[in-house]
């Protein structure tokens, strides 16, 4: 973690150490389990892209404990003073998956024993302690989320998608927060290797770049780039599969 570190931020040795730090005291309090997480590599990939591009506006579609939330809302604090949008309505109904038969069973089991409102209310601590400035959490589904922000005439330079991994859900978040994508901006897609999930990766390579990905015991993501020119993401490729490799 600390070689991570010291490869992406080159400038400052006090920007090194704060991460570090910072990101290092969360995860110790967040915990990564069946319901989901964020490894150190994508935590650092989206550290990376707010750092570089000065990223002001994100945006964290199915929140759970915060291992993707809070990563983004200590590159904005620390680099771009930007603010990240924590959306998950945190309910049994939307939490329900039926696309993936082979694990249905641990699924519904999950979805039963799991206290939302109590992830919420951890959640929402953790944003009041540290991250005021910085983060927003959102209880809706991301599908009522999305009008919010375009009452707002927001626009999105990074989205995290990671909520319900049912092809119509994930394909609702694409569809829905496209349009709102600045002219420089990212999408951070999750459980790229979910057959339900490949009608996203379908769309957003015919409507974006790709950049990378990572497929390992403790990676499963894709990052797609708008507006950046092919040296660009050539050289967006290399640095973030050297810094993550």
């Amino acid at each position: 973690m600390i070689n991570y570190i010291k490869k992406m931020f080159n400038q400052n040795s006090k920007d090194k150490s704060k991460l570090l730090a910072e990101i290092g005291r969360i995860y110790a309090q967040v915990p990564q389990d069946f319901g989901g997480g964020c490894s150190i590599e994508k935590a650092l990939a989206m550290s990376l892209l707010i750092k570089e591009f000065n990223l002001q506006n994100t945006v964290d579609i199915g929140v759970y404990r915060g291992r993707s939330l809070f990563p983004q809302a200590i590159a904005h604090k620390l680099f771009s003073n930007g603010i990240v949008y924590g959306i998950d309505p945190y309910t049994k109904e939307a939490a329900n998956q039926s696309d993936y038969p082979e694990i249905q069973k641990e699924l519904d089991e999950f979805v039963s024993t799991t206290d939302f409102q109590k992830l919420f209310d951890d959640v929402s601590l953790i944003i009041n302690e540290n991250y005021k400035e910085n983060c927003i959490l959102i209880r809706k589904k991301s599908s009522d989320a999305v009008a919010d922000f375009k009452q707002d005439s927001k626009q999105l330079d990074m989205v995290h998608i990671d909520g319900n991994h049912d092809t119509k859900f994930v394909m609702d978040d694409v569809e829905n927060y496209l349009p709102l994508l600045s002219e420089k901006s990212f999408i951070v897609l999750d459980d790229i290797s979910w057959k339900s999930v490949e009608p996203a990766i379908i769309l957003l390579n015919k409507e974006m770049n790709f950049v990378t990905q990572k497929v390992d015991k403790q990676n499963d993501f894709a990052i797609f780039s708008k507006g950046l020119s092919k040296d660009e993401v050539i050289g967006l490729k290399n640095k973030i599969d050297t810094e993550i490799s």
